[in-house]
């Protein structure tokens, strides 16, 4: 490759980005048309089009024209690659911002001087790309701290590739008389080019790729009408919270909610009723745990609360503090509406998940033949096997109380 001429090179590049481009496109148009991946594959197909004029740079002619619209696609084709990343953070991809630089290197070409210098369009060149490469990476920064292992290797790639034109900066600026064409090596610059868009298409697909696993993931493990965990999310997380708590020798209690006459307001006013009870009880628990406890929902009207760190003392104070406030917001929209809670503490109860439910399953029927609207604390004396069967989760708001 490195006995090549300029305009096999060229066409080498070009057909790398076009390529890269395509199979970005297709993926992007797979399942929900992933905008990130559209603006990356305009990126890519914006690039090769570029490349794809500049070949004709040698015919008589058409020299500045062909230095105009080449580069103009070229710094487009960075912007749209930060465009795609503002775009993967969910912010809009700023039109104005977008064209920027496209604008500038049009203006500049129209005066002579800057035509006739090689050093000149290749600092101004740089410098515009390295502009929107030190965005894209701002734009992307931030969300190393939700997944690493996806966004520092794209964070690395776009870094490469800035430092890389900085070192053109550089070069422009040391070398008199330097030319793009001679040097840097016009082989290196286009190889480093393969390799950017190589490196920059598998990094944004794995990029798309975890954020995809991720929301799937908490589909999973939510119920989709309260927001909160499902039965399943409480089973991975509460057992090893109380494995956790179990070595540190640390207390856990376990809140058993369900919802009084939860059938009676199906039936009344409907599910739809049903359906804002459920969604009302449980921004009721968001408000009133504090920031470490799992709240789940884990079937029909039944929810739990488990809370690291909490003995049964705390654990009545908290169950008493969720009743009074379902009553508080009950009271300004639905109308009368209360929840009996049954209560398990790891320091009686043991530290097994099954056992807890089990404890605090026979306290919430305690609550219920007391007469609904109250609290009750299990004593410890309930096998696992005395917990009434339950539904896997179902999302149904139609279960009776």
């Amino acid at each position: 490759m490195l006995n090549l001429d300029a305009r096999t090179l060229l066409i080498v590049e070009s057909f790398v980005l076009f390529l890269m481009g395509g199979l970005m496109l297709l993926a992007a148009l797979q399942g929900r048309r992933d905008r990130t991946l559209l603006w990356m594959s305009g990126a890519l197909l914006i690039g090769g089009a570029g490349f794809v004029i500049s070949i004709a740079r040698g015919v008589p002619g058409w020299r500045d024209p062909v230095i105009m619209v080449s580069n103009m696609l070229l710094i487009t084709g960075h912007a749209c690659v930060w465009a795609g990343l503002r775009v993967y953070v969910g912010r809009a991809a700023r039109g104005r911002v977008l064209l920027a630089g496209a604008a500038v290197w049009f203006m500049l070409c129209l005066w002579p001087w800057f035509m006739a210098s090689d050093a000149a369009r290749l600092l101004v060149f740089s410098l515009l790309s390295i502009g929107y490469l030190v965005a894209a990476g701002r734009a992307l920064w931030p969300e190393r701290r939700e997944d690493a292992g996806s966004v520092l290797p794209l964070l690395i790639v776009l870094a490469a590739h800035g430092l890389f034109y900085f070192y053109r900066v550089v070069a422009a600026v040391r070398v008199p008389g330097m030319s793009w064409l001679l040097w840097p090596d016009f082989t290196v610059t286009i190889l480093e080019g393969i390799l950017f868009s190589i490196s920059l298409s598998f990094g944004v697909l794995i990029l798309v790729r975890a954020r995809e696993e991720r929301r799937y993931r908490h589909a999973a493990l939510h119920d989709a009408l309260t927001r909160l965990p499902n039965r399943r999310a409480l089973f991975e997380q509460g057992a090893e919270a109380l494995a956790r708590a179990r070595r540190e020798s640390r207390d856990m209690t376990l809140l058993m909610c369900d919802l009084d006459w939860f059938k009676r307001i199906n039936d009344e006013r409907g599910h739809d009723a049903g359906d804002r009870v459920l969604a009302l009880f449980a921004d009721v628990l968001r408000a009133r745990v504090r920031a470490g406890d799992l709240c789940a929902r884990i079937g029909g009207e039944e929810f739990v609360v488990l809370a690291p760190n909490l003995g049964p003392l705390s654990a009545l104070d908290l169950a008493d503090r969720i009743r009074r406030g379902l009553a508080e917001r009950a009271s300004r929209t639905t109308g009368r509406l209360s929840v009996s809670i049954g209560i398990a503490c790891a320091s009686v109860d043991g530290h097994d998940l099954d056992r807890l439910l089990a404890c605090a399953d026979r306290a919430l029927y305690e609550a219920k033949a007391s007469g609904r609207d109250c609290v009750r604390q299990s004593a410890g004396r309930v096998p696992a096997l005395a917990a009434r069967p339950r539904a896997a989760g179902a999302a149904s708001s139609s279960v009776e109380a």
